[in-house]
């Protein structure tokens, strides 16, 4: 079923302005990321879901089409740059969960007692709880 806005109009005439606004957004997305505002990435959220779901309804209907229009092939490369900078930021926010957890757990006492450090060769190795324990 598709939204009244792709009705009345040409969807491929609109996705430039909406992959333009999408990357927009994303870069937002990262900026927001980064500062660790989380009230900023939330409120981009809508926006970004919606142009999302809008784009994804065009790519179904162009999916159908034989040739794909040269509309749509124009917009793919841009597509990929929205694709990897959508990748970024989710590697960005896994980060940034996986540092607040370990940080909670620290402040719980929890569990693992094992650390990560990195020895004089900059690798990363797993102590046990010898250093946990000294915090104890």
């Amino acid at each position: 079923m598709q939204t009244p806005a792709l009705q009345d109009t040409d969807p491929l005439a609109e996705v430039p302005g909406q992959v333009t606004r999408l990357q927009a957004l994303l870069e937002a997305e990262f900026e927001a990321l980064k500062l660790r505002k989380l009230e900023d990435f939330e409120a981009l959220q809508a926006e970004k879901t919606g142009l999302l779901e809008t784009l994804s309804a065009v790519a179904e209907a162009v999916a159908t089409q034989n040739p794909v229009p040269a509309a749509w092939q124009a917009q793919q490369e841009a597509l990929q740059a929205c694709k990897q900078a959508h990748l970024r930021n989710t590697q960005l926010l896994q980060r940034q969960l996986l540092a607040v957890r370990g940080a909670l757990q620290a402040l719980q006492g929890g569990t693992d007692t094992s650390v990560d450090l990195y020895d004089r060769m900059g690798q990363i190795s797993r102590r046990g709880a010898a250093w946990s324990q000294h915090l104890a």
